[in-house]
């Protein structure tokens, strides 16, 4: 690969891999909303909050755990790629 290949792979990474904080993020967030309008509409403040903010962080975690899954098969191939003759 060239410089500026390598680079652009660097970076794609890099974008990818700084998204699962913000997914993480996003996860809680939307569940904390979900949890807080229906205990306002329910009236069972404080669970339901409670609640959904544990299915928004298992959420989070869930796809935190698919992103490593994914990467470690990546690294796989990227090692049989290059113990293939003619790899790098």
């Amino acid at each position: 690969m060239t410089e500026k290949q390598d680079r652009k792979a660097f970076f794609r990474e890099l974008g990818k891999y700084s998204a699962l904080g913000l997914e993480m993020a996003i996860s809680v967030v939307i569940g904390l909303g979900v949890g807080y309008y229906l205990d306002r509409w329910l009236g069972t403040s404080p669970w339901l909050t409670v609640i959904w903010i544990g299915i928004g962080f298992a959420a989070g975690v869930r796809s935190l755990y698919r992103a490593a899954l994914r990467s470690e098969r990546d690294l796989e191939r990227d090692e049989a790629e290059k113990r293939k003759p003619g790899g790098e």
